[in-house]
């Protein structure tokens, strides 16, 4: 009888370490998926004009809900993707680059200028900055303006 209980007590404490893994793992695979942005690789283009990323200080990208990356080589580029293709209810997270650093942040975390004098691949004539402060400078070093991701995709920037 010894080693039937304890066979019995063998198959319940397994049930209960496969019920207690995949009480760990279910929260995970139900969680908010977390987007990230993707590194420009050598031979990626503009999903709009079809152009080389070559100088990424310019760079803008996007996700949708189902984790496509979209890429571009000017932030005037992307924001004109978006309205053309009507794609913004489709879209997870916008990312830009800072100018100065190279890296990407969130478009909404970022200062944005609009002047003539960035020229930038598509000629988009707009930046981005992580810090507002050097945002500031470098719109009052080129006679542009601060504008804000919201008012950049509403057209704003002229």
């Amino acid at each position: 009888m010894g080693k039937i209980l304890s066979t019995k007590m063998q198959s319940n404490l397994k049930r209960f370490y496969v019920a207690l893994l995949l009480g760990a793992l279910w929260p995970a695979g139900c969680g908010a998926p977390k987007f990230e942005p993707v590194e420009i690789a050598a031979e990626d283009m503009c999903a709009s004009c079809k152009m080389a990323i070559s100088e990424k200080q310019y760079a803008a990208e996007f996700l949708n809900r189902d984790g496509d990356v979209f890429k571009f080589d000017d932030i005037g580029c992307m924001i004109n993707h978006v309205a053309e293709k009507k794609v913004r209810d489709s879209v997870a997270a916008f990312y830009v680059v800072d100018f100065d650093s190279k890296r990407w942040l969130k478009a909404d975390e970022a200062t944005f200028i609009f002047s003539p004098n960035f020229h930038t691949p598509m000629s988009g004539g707009m930046v981005a900055f992580k810090d507002r402060s050097r945002a500031e400078a470098a719109a009052a070093a080129n006679q542009g303006r601060l504008i804000s991701f919201a008012e950049a995709l509403s057209g704003g920037k002229k």
